[in-house]
């Protein structure tokens, strides 16, 4: 029944997005260039053992984890873009996207402040006697920030 349905819908759909010669020729195209793209087959030798050691990138890295310089220099690394890449698109693009990705974190971070704070209020027993009801959700704040 199901897959009879299925191809019914199927049908349906392929006889609704088809253009007729009339519609087609009403809509605007951009003219698109043609592109060649010409890659190398592996034009960078690399072994799983290289890079499964620490810090085959870089030498103050390579050191080991004996200090916690071994992990500022982890992370500092990661988000030296200078150092991946001259191109300065490629640089902005990611800075920005590490912006973003912070954003993302606080902002889930407040949505569950706000999550919280509103699942452990009393606020509509405060709204009908405001004068003997405290509210409640603002002694929260210490646990959860």
């Amino acid at each position: 029944m199901a897959e009879a349905w299925f191809a019914q819908a199927a049908e349906y759909w392929k006889q609704a997005i088809t253009l007729t010669p009339q519609e087609d020729s009403m809509i605007i195209r951009s003219p698109e260039p043609e592109v060649k793209i010409l890659v190398d087959r592996d034009p960078i030798k690399t072994s799983f053992e290289e890079c499964a050691k620490p810090g085959h990138l870089s030498r103050t890295i390579a050191k080991g984890p004996d200090t916690t310089t071994w992990i500022w220099n982890l992370h500092a690394d990661a988000h030296d873009f200078d150092s991946h890449t001259s191109d300065l698109e490629e640089i902005s693009r990611k800075v920005f996207s590490a912006h973003f990705g912070q954003l993302s974190i606080i902002f889930l971070w407040l949505s569950g402040m706000y999550f919280h704070g509103a699942r452990f209020s009393n606020y509509e027993a405060w709204l009908s006697d405001p004068t003997h009801i405290g509210p409640s959700a603002q002694e929260l704040i210490d646990t959860l920030a």
